[in-house]
């Protein structure tokens, strides 16, 4: 009896025991959840400062407006991204004063904007700079690829949506063309009387643009030329010599293909240059074409009407090229 009274104690202990420690880790797992639910309810509340901030300053900026602040309207807002250029990869610790020191040597800068999360107010890698004088933005794209921060930035021009209406305004002027010196601007289209509202709805838009987009010249081209019925349209195999304003500048060769898709008609010419297949593709409307000369028409002469499939056999018979590039060069 004295050892079965004993060992019972013992027993009783170790129940004990096991009973403690499954308590004890029920307590560590409901701390662990309540401190989870207290991060969560500390963050909940930043967000909602966060947000009542932003809504303030929303509501201070529209009471500014009221008091007769002026606002930045498109066409200022068009003329600042014309100054402006983006800075991509550029580190979250970066400060405006940073910015405008790695870009003061391109020109005078107006305004750095380093764009941050609304929410979390953590800034979001890009930036954008603006510079006083559209002038200066060749000199800050030149920094494109260069290191700040120890990273390699992106800059490139900022690109603006320029809505229909503004398109179409008579009103509106093309002297000026922000992002680029060099680049060639159509005159205004003129628009007939009685549908301006019409255009501006949409109605009937692809058809004026297909009637009033090419030059004159052009769509002669297109009328004739690159007809699908025309008589005196081109055929596959005939021989075109076409001036550019860009290099190539002059480049003859034979027809292989047309695509026709009204104002984006486009053409493929193949050549050897120095033993080697050159093509290029062409678009009929492109400012950049100036003139298209036929040397040779498919079924005159010695080039014979081709098929347009069996042209394309062409690329693995240089001969063939060759000796039709030396009859255009006797002719």
């Amino acid at each position: 009896m004295a050892d079965i009274d004993v060992i019972q104690p013992a027993l009783n202990g170790d129940i004990d025991t096991a009973i403690d420690d499954g308590e004890e880790a029920e307590s560590k797992e409901i701390q662990l959840m309540k401190q989870r639910v207290e991060e969560m309810e500390r963050e909940a509340k930043k967000l909602r400062e966060l947000q009542a901030a932003a809504e303030s300053q929303s509501a201070a900026g529209g009471a500014a407006a009221s008091q007769g602040v002026p606002m930045e309207t498109e066409e200022e807002r068009a003329v600042a991204d014309g100054r402006s250029v983006f800075v991509g990869n550029v580190d979250y610790g970066a400060t405006p004063e940073e910015i405008q020191g790695h870009f003061q040597a391109c020109g005078t800068i107006n305004r750095v904007t380093i764009l941050c999360d609304k929410f979390t107010g953590h800034p979001k890698g890009f930036a954008y700079v603006e510079f006083a004088e559209s002038d200066f933005i060749d000199a800050a794209l030149a920094m494109d690829n260069s290191l700040f921060r120890g990273r390699l930035i992106k800059v490139s021009v900022v690109y603006c949506f320029v809505p229909l209406a503004r398109l179409l305004s008579s009103a509106t002027a093309l002297a000026s063309y922000p992002f680029s010196k060099t680049a060639i601007l159509p005159t205004s289209l003129p628009i007939p009387l009685g549908q301006h509202d019409a255009l501006r709805k949409g109605k009937g838009l692809m058809t004026f643009l297909h009637q009033g987009l090419p030059e004159p010249k052009k769509r002669e081209w297109l009328a004739t030329l690159f007809s699908r019925r025309h008589p005196d349209r081109l055929l596959p195999g005939s021989v075109l010599t076409v001036t550019t304003e860009h290099a190539p500048g002059i480049f003859s060769g034979v027809l292989i293909s047309v695509r026709r898709r009204g104002p984006d008609t486009s053409f493929v010419l193949r050549n050897v240059v120095q033993r080697t297949g050159v093509e290029m593709q062409f678009f009929v409307n492109s400012p950049h074409l100036k003139d298209i000369k036929v040397r040779q028409r498919a079924g005159e002469r010695r080039v014979a009407k081709q098929r347009r499939a069996k042209l394309f056999f062409l690329r693995d018979a240089p001969d063939k090229m060759t000796e039709i590039s030396s009859s255009v060069g006797k002719s």
